[in-house]
Parts: structure tokens; C-alpha cells; sequence
């Protein structure tokens, strides 16, 4: 239950971040083979990841790895370590912004499960 709350709230505050600045989006994407790659391929365009959000089929341990790869190379965002959980939320403690030729890459221990992206442009 207390997952669920906080899920829940995470949701509501990025909701309402959205409402104050109209530039942020969120993207949904399925986890495969435990990973999610997210690249920015715009030429004059850049976003920063306000919140990750994962849900996943049943409860579960594990942990997240959140990294920023450019040509090949990856750089550790964050490490999110959970245990009998449903739902996973990621908040940057930095700013972290993509421009073109870089990758958002999540890792899970899971290997299935909905991956919520909530990013700004910036």
C-alpha cells in the first residue's frame, strides 16, 4: 500500500509540474530484455529527465541503473535499489540534459515491465 501512495504522489507531482511548465512530455515505453534506450536525435533540441516511473506485473526486488551513453560510452546517472515492490520512481538529484547523439539507457533487473519517461526541454 505504502508503494502505491508513493507512486501515486510522484504521479500527481509530475502532473502538476506539467501544468506549470506546458514544454514537458512524457513518453511510455515496455521494458525488453530488461532495458529501455532512449536517444535524442534532434540537431536543435535538448531535454533533461524530470522522473522515471516503472511498474512492474507482480512484486519483485531488483535494481534500476539509469546512464547517459554517447558514442558507446556510459556515464552512471543513478542507481535505484528497490525491494518487493510494485512501482519504482526515479528522481535525478542533477540536471541531467541530452542533446543530439545522446542516450537515455535503463537497465532493470527485471526483464518485463512499463517504463514512464517525464523529461522537459531545456
Amino acid at each position: 500500500m505504502r508503494t502505491f501512495l508513493v507512486f501515486a504522489l510522484a504521479v500527481l507531482l509530475s502532473g502538476l509540474g506539467s501544468l506549470v511548465n506546458a514544454q514537458g512530455w512524457t513518453t511510455e515505453h515496455a521494458l525488453v530484455e530488461g532495458q529501455v534506450e532512449i536517444p535524442n536525435v534532434q540537431a536543435n533540441s535538448s531535454w533533461f529527465v524530470v522522473s522515471l516511473l516503472i511498474a512492474f506485473d507482480e512484486p519483485t526486488t531488483g535494481e534500476i541503473k539509469v546512464y547517459r551513453e554517447r558514442d558507446g560510452v556510459r556515464h552512471t546517472l543513478g542507481l535505484c535499489v528497490f525491494e518487493d515492490a510494485v512501482s519504482v520512481v526515479w528522481a535525478p538529484e542533477a540536471k541531467f540534459s541530452f542533446r543530439k547523439g545522446e542516450t537515455l539507457v535503463v537497465e532493470s533487473s527485471m526483464q518485463t515491465g512499463v517504463f514512464q519517461l517525464i523529461r522537459r526541454a531545456d
